[in-house]
């Protein structure tokens, strides 16, 4: 994507001059020079990466473009050692240290920009036996590519697209939307750019590409597939603000990339699904009127009675529109009765990843072994109806001033990474250069504000009532109506107060033997009972 690598100038380049092996190796410490002094390495630990015996070359890596491979340029150097990757060009040999060094600063500062790189990484310069080389040095990420199942491919393909659709937004710059890429690390879901360049845009037909290359590498997958995937592009692009009228340019370049007629089928199913609009894809777009009160609640997980009181003890409190955050079904006894309360209240309703697992089937992604088991009952205890509805919960719902996600709203998926301690800093970084003031999410099943005060960021634990300040972004969790985990079991929820702009906490108790009762006669797993009992 974006044409080659920008070619050395005067006489730079020439790989025939590097001596030093398949991946150049330096001779002492004094051969490589950090670009900056910050991060996890030294001088001396890069060379010592550098040098050791078990450092191993990935030449399967490179010049090759199949599924399970990478597709690096044939002048590209890969070296594996010790849980860190490193990564040089050949093509990018310079006689002189300052030329690698301002060429370095560049990419970093483009890179600073585009925010989409390992916080790890970093860069430094090779000296070899004809000159100087950059090199980046990473954490070993485990790439899209990488992937076993045709599912979670499927699904880091949009999750790629959105991140190059974002990331152009954001700051201008384009990325090269190739699995072999993008990356994350083991059991987290956010999504890194593994490549070291930078595009200057992303147009229609490098969109188009990412797209219809998936094709010819997964022979196996059906018409149905593709055309489940193209809905899930459509809904994407949708959610990113993408028009009718941009996406057809991107439909017109899937039609025109170069097919063995042996796929023209599937991709004919590919178009009608990027296509198509379905009406469940407007959920999420409901604006709130000023004048209302609204019930925010998240993580109902199945609990008929939590719900029932929370909603009741809402209607009371005077709300008259719903914000549901996801996790409708999951560990609870009454999956299908919770499906039709929410499904059927005014507001906005968006997913979960235990209603994404259950309407998917994929158990795997973001499932620990008790959610599993739960959720395989789950699947047997609901029909089409509540699978539909399941499936048409978008992950993210965006207005002008707020957002609302599951999960974390700097995860691409939206409902897999968690908001706590470690992560809800660069959270609040993130909805803060979205232009949001606030943003909703659930999946601790604790009740939280994390905001962006005047001395610093801080988290506010079970906050009674907060005012919402548009110049000071803020992260708020209304805690779990079924699920409690913050040792009180009784079903939590959120008033918003859009004329005043002020969130309260509110609990209520409910009559929890009953669905203890209800999780013994379905013979779901005994932990459940503590859980509900404890409110932990």
């Amino acid at each position: 994507m974006g044409g080659p690598p920008e070619q050395p100038r005067g006489g730079e380049g020439d790989s025939s001059l590097i001596v030093d092996g398949w991946f150049p190796r330096p001779v002492s410490v004094a051969d490589v020079e950090l670009l900056d002094s910050v991060g996890e390495l030294d001088a001396e630990a890069l060379f010592h990466l550098l040098t050791t015996a078990d450092a191993c070359e990935w030449r399967h890596k490179v010049g090759v473009a199949g599924r399970a491979d990478g597709s690096a340029k044939p002048s590209t150097r890969l070296l594996a050692s010790r849980g860190v990757v490193l990564k040089t060009n050949l093509a990018q040999l310079a006689p002189s240290r300052d030329a690698v060094r301002a060429r370095l600063v560049l990419d970093r500062d483009r890179g600073a920009r585009a925010r989409v790189w390992h916080p790890t990484k970093q860069w430094a310069l090779l000296q070899v036996a004809d000159g100087w080389l950059p090199l980046s040095a990473c954490r070993e990420l485990r790439t899209l590519r990488s992937l076993d199942h045709l599912e979670d491919r499927l699904r880091s393909w949009t999750a790629m697209l959105a991140l190059g659709i974002e990331t152009e937004s954001r700051s201008g710059l384009g990325l090269d939307l190739n699995p072999a890429n993008f990356a994350f690390e083991e059991g987290q879901s956010l999504l890194y750019y593994v490549d070291d360049e930078l595009y200057p845009r992303l147009d229609p037909r490098q969109i188009a590409f990412a797209i219809a290359a998936r094709i010819p590498e997964e022979p196996s997958a059906d018409e149905n597939t593709w055309r489940d995937w193209g809905r899930d592009l459509s809904a994407m692009f949708e959610m990113r603000g993408t028009t009718e009228d941009d996406r057809e340019p991107i439909i017109e370049e899937v039609l025109g990339y170069p097919l063995a007629e042996a796929f023209e089928t599937m991709r004919s199913a590919l178009v009608t699904g990027l296509r198509t609009e379905r009406a469940t894809m407007r959920l999420g777009r409901r604006t709130f009127g000023l004048s209302e009160r609204v019930c925010v609640l998240a993580d109902v997980h199945a609990n008929l009675p939590a719900l029932e009181a929370t909603l009741s003890a809402a209607r009371e409190l005077g709300a008259s529109a719903f914000l549901f955050l996801g996790d409708a079904v999951g560990y609870g006894p009454h999956p299908a009765e919770c499906v039709a309360l929410l499904s059927e209240l005014p507001g906005v309703a968006i997913r979960g990843n235990h209603d994404h697992a259950i309407a998917t089937g994929n158990l795997e992604t973001g499932m620990n072994r008790l959610a599993r088991a739960c959720a395989e009952w789950t699947r047997t205890r609901i029909g089409r109806p509540e699978i539909e509805w399941l499936e048409s919960l978008p992950p993210e719902h965006r207005d002008e001033e707020w957002m609302a996600v599951h999960g974390a709203p700097r995860d691409p998926r939206r409902f897999l990474a968690y908001v706590y301690d470690l992560t809800y800093e660069e959270n609040l970084e993130h909805i803060g250069r979205e232009g949001l003031a606030v943003c909703f999410h659930g999946h601790t099943h604790l009740p939280l504000v994390h905001v962006e005060l005047p001395s610093g960021r801080t988290k506010l634990a079970g906050p009674r009532e907060h005012t919402l300040s548009p110049r000071r972004p803020c992260l708020v969790n209304p805690g779990s109506v079924g699920q409690p985990r913050d040792g009180d079991p009784r079903a939590a929820f959120a008033l918003w107060e859009r004329a005043s702009a002020r969130v309260s906490f509110h609990r209520v108790p409910y009559d929890v033997d009953r669905t203890l009762r209800d999780i013994r006669r379905a013979g779901l797993p005994d932990e459940l009972l503590s859980r509900l009992q404890n409110g932990a």
